[in-house]
């Protein structure tokens, strides 16, 4: 299995025009390869999302998502992540070109249309029946 882990630096978008800058931890697996994580260990307890690859990818393009996950490009230069919980919904930005640099290092470890040639399909169904 490959991975990759990068520190990206986001805004927490709150009401006044600071905000709150936080480091997260993205990482993407490729026994995983439908799945980006985002760990905000380090701010809250918990706090992991696994986000969709493809929805990433098409949020750089035109809002994109449903549910809890929102993604759009804003202004060229900033993704927007939207993410709702029981809690509320908090608001990320992050630079469209670190984020876009990311991805495509995820699309080098596993080329899209190719993800299910990574997946461990028996351990899968072993993994599920023992549910």
């Amino acid at each position: 299995m490959e991975h990759l882990t990068t520190r990206i630096a986001m805004r927490l978008v709150t009401g006044d025009e600071h905000g709150q800058d936080l480091h997260v931890d993205w990482s993407y697996r490729t026994d995983d390869p439908h799945a980006i994580t985002l760990d905000f260990d380090s701010y809250q307890a918990d706090a992991v999302w696994t986000l969709s690859r493809d929805l990433l990818i098409a949020g750089l393009h035109a809002p994109a998502g449903e549910g809890d996950v929102h993604i759009a490009l804003f202004d060229e230069t900033r993704v927007l992540i939207a993410l709702g919980g029981s809690d509320g919904i908090a608001l990320l930005a992050a630079s469209a070109e670190v984020v876009t640099r990311f991805l495509a290092g995820t699309t080098r470890l596993v080329p899209p249309g190719l993800e299910h040639t990574r997946i461990d399909w028996d351990q899968g169904l072993k993994d599920l029946l023992a549910a």
